[in-house]
């Protein structure tokens, strides 16, 4: 097959800087994707087996439980790989995420200093014009990102002004808790995401992003 421009294969530096601790990064990433697809797969098991489960809050919290997997699962083993050895390649055709990205020329640097194959630091090594896919991007976060957030923000507003009209202290207080582990998911989630790949990256040292990438990528599915 031929690819526009010369480049066919990418290579990956991961914690190039950092090569002493990249076996200590590997053991952590890989005991939290361990303990993240047991967890998950234990919360799954439980809704299905258990018919005192058997309704809507926990049949979606189950689906949000497989969307954990899917994702770590699809980010968290190259990331592995890239970490334990240097100069991890990749083919041009296993970078394609969108068709936009696939009609885009690279024929200069074939290195990615990231942890994944992500959006920004891919585009950022092509030599033609990039404006339409991110802008193609930017359309895509509206029903990815922005409406989903804006459902649960709109969502929890009803939750905590319904838990404000409970009389008692400790009962207001165990509601609180309850969603907080949930909230906090939210905002490390959409924080990262939106700082990832929504505020301009001028400034903003390349370390910075992939301590962000593993957050959205491997913390908050664990």
């Amino acid at each position: 097959t031929t690819y526009k421009g010369n480049v066919t294969t990418f290579f990956f530096l991961g914690f190039n800087n950092m090569a002493i601790y990249n076996l200590l990064l590997f053991t952590l990433v890989l005991i939290i994707y361990i303990v993240t697809i047991c967890g998950n797969l234990l919360i799954i098991m439980l809704v299905y087996f258990s018919k005192t489960l058997h309704s809507p809050m926990y049949f979606f919290l189950s689906q949000l439980s497989i969307s954990d997997i899917m994702l770590t699962t699809d980010i968290a083993p190259n990331m592995l790989n890239i970490v334990l050895h240097e100069r991890i390649s990749i083919s041009f055709s296993g970078l394609i995420s969108i068709f936009e990205i696939s009609q885009l020329e690279f024929c200069g640097p074939n290195v990615i200093d990231y942890l994944f194959c992500d959006f920004n630091p891919l585009v950022e090594l092509s030599c033609s014009d990039t404006s339409r896919v991110q802008m193609e991007v930017i359309l895509l976060c509206v029903p990815m990102l922005i409406f989903p957030f804006l459902v649960i923000a709109v969502s929890y507003t009803y939750i905590v002004l319904t838990i404000l009209k409970i009389s008692s202290f400790s009962g207001r207080l165990k509601s609180f808790s309850t969603c907080s582990s949930h909230l906090t998911v939210v905002f490390i989630f959409y924080g990262t995401l939106a700082a990832a790949y929504m505020i301009p990256k001028k400034g903003q040292s390349r370390m910075i992003s992939k301590m962000m990438s593993l957050l959205y990528t491997v913390f908050t599915p664990f």
